[in-house]
């Protein structure tokens, strides 16, 4: 892929060729490297599972996770000095490469248990403690220095250190039913950036600081249903019976919490806002329905 650029200074309107000096930088271009590999991923895994009552297991599990020879983007002709410095190939400007020469490794260990508590209840819960480590944010993710790449080693955007899951329903007398699901997990790693360019192509950050140094806050989702069951069936008259027929009604709240669930985070040191939430999930959400059965 070429990319080229035309810089016109003090353009004219409407045709900004008639009155602006029109400057070409030289091209740009991305391309794959000659010796780029296949990636490939290896995960493995060991677990044991107990059932501790009628119905009812725990689970252990312990899963490894390793990506070889992925894929990341690296501007070979990056300017030798940061800033001004010259390029190595004067005749062109970024020369994106495509290289295999990054790696995902992840550790994971997960307790799990799923059946019922008497007749009344039953459920699923999961606690997973997990790390994952890579040195790419991906395959168009330029690192900070493109010739040294040892800092851009450390937390996969996705790491969350601890992970919670429920799922359950609860059965009440008089028809009533709850039912609720329970997300929640510490928050991810982000990039602490100076906010300036200085090559034109790529992020700087502060000295010292490496990729993904900075962590966000956690996420909590709880959703709940609270259902009523109104049973409308008659009773058989002589040989003939009739359909089942039930009114349920239903309310449903998401996110019971209002909890603020952070998506992104401002990793800009320079900006007045650095560390606080950029975008958040939806607040508390109250839903009500009705089913007519027959």
């Amino acid at each position: 892929m070429h990319v080229r650029e035309i810089d016109i200074t003090n353009p004219s309107y409407p045709d900004p060729f008639q009155g602006g000096q029109v400057a070409s930088p030289p091209p740009s271009i991305t391309r794959v490297s000659s010796a780029a590999q296949s990636p490939y991923l290896i995960q493995t895994s060991a677990g044991v599972e107990e059932e501790i009552w009628g119905g009812t297991w725990l689970s252990l599990e312990y899963s490894f996770l390793r990506g070889v020879h992925l894929f990341r983007l690296r501007d070979v002709n990056a300017p030798l000095l940061p800033g001004t410095g010259p390029r190595p190939d004067p005749n062109f400007l970024n020369v994106d490469e495509i290289e295999s020469t990054a790696f995902l490794q992840g550790h994971a260990a997960t307790l799990t248990f799923r059946g019922g508590w008497g007749k009344h209840f039953k459920g699923y819960a999961q606690y997973v403690f997990s790390k994952y480590t890579n040195n790419t944010g991906g395959v168009f993710a330029l690192p900070a220095n493109n010739y040294d790449l040892r800092p851009e080693t450390g937390p996969a955007d996705f790491d969350r250190r601890h992970r919670v899951n429920f799922a359950g329903v609860m059965q009440f007398p008089f028809g009533f039913r709850i039912g609720s699901l329970l997300w929640a997990a510490t928050g991810t790693p982000f990039d602490i950036i100076t906010g300036s360019n200085l090559t034109g192509d790529t992020v700087t950050r502060p000295p010292g600081f490496t990729r993904n140094t900075g962590r966000g806050p956690g996420m909590v989702q709880l959703d709940v249903r609270l259902t009523k069951v109104f049973s409308l069936e008659r009773a058989s008259e002589g040989k003939h019976s009739h359909p089942r027929r039930s009114m349920e009604f239903s309310v449903d709240a998401f996110n019971a919490f209002n909890h603020t669930n952070v998506t992104s985070i401002i990793g800009v040191v320079s900006s007045p806002l650095f560390g606080q939430g950029a975008a958040a999930g939806p607040a508390r959400t109250i839903q009500l329905s009705a089913k007519y059965s027959f």
